[in-house]
């Protein structure tokens, strides 16, 4: 049986266990609360990184004629920031790599950068779970919810489907009401088939809190339903 650990959260975030050792995680983050919850942080550890901006991460040495002792505090506190930045950009650095690594498992039919690292799937881990499988279509949907205070944080795992189409998935509510969550395309070649066996992931949300929920449906712009999943 492949061993475990609790120090294997950023690698497999990153993407770098094998499929044995990937299982195996995913079957312990079932039973490991804190271990979930460090993925999702991990995951959002990429959006704080957005916020470093390029000009930061350019030496700017102190002007010697500098004299106001306010403005030299102010000078110094700057290049403190920098240097903080510059730490998050080395850092962003190694998820890049890791991004370069995972784009090369891609091609030879490893995971996803987007299903590692997005917040859709941090929220198919450690929101609550509803699956189902269309038995006319053979269209299959995995959905995750997580309640807030405006409403409900949705993600979507989407197998079994080809295209073109143009879809979207609806939030119905115990009431009858219903809201779009999301709409995406599908290409010619699909997602979760042969030939392009990458399921679609993508987030949205809804102002229907999560004890409002009936059930989800994934329906084509025409009307008609590839995939329902009951709440």
């Amino acid at each position: 049986m492949t061993e475990v650990r609790h120090e294997d959260v950023a690698a497999y975030a990153l993407g770098l266990l094998g499929d044995d050792e990937r299982a195996a995680f995913e079957r312990h983050l079932a039973g490991c609360p804190s271990c979930a919850e460090e993925v999702g942080e991990v995951a959002a550890m990429g959006e704080l990184i957005k916020s470093v901006h390029p000009d930061d991460l350019l030496p700017h040495p102190p002007d010697p004629q500098v004299e106001s002792l306010l403005v030299r505090r102010a000078a110094a506190e700057r290049r403190r920031r920098r240097l903080h930045r510059t730490f998050m950009s080395a850092a962003a650095c190694l998820i890049v790599a890791a991004g370069a690594f995972l784009a090369v498992n891609a091609a030879t039919g490893g995971p996803s950068p987007d299903s590692v690292h997005s917040p859709a799937n941090a929220l198919l881990m450690t929101g609550r779970r509803y699956s189902a499988t269309d038995p006319a279509t053979g269209v299959s949907a995995v959905v995750g919810l997580e309640d807030k205070g405006w409403g409900t944080h949705v993600a979507l795992e989407l197998k079994g489907v080809r295209g073109p189409l143009q879809c979207r998935l609806m939030a119905v509510g115990d009431d009858g009401r219903s809201e779009t969550v999301a709409s995406w395309g599908v290409p010619d070649k699909g997602y979760g088939v042969p030939g392009a066996p990458g399921p679609l992931v993508l987030h949205g949300g809804t102002s229907l809190p999560e004890d409002d929920l009936n059930h989800f449906t994934i329906e084509t712009f025409d009307g008609r339903t590839l995939a329902t999943v009951q709440v």
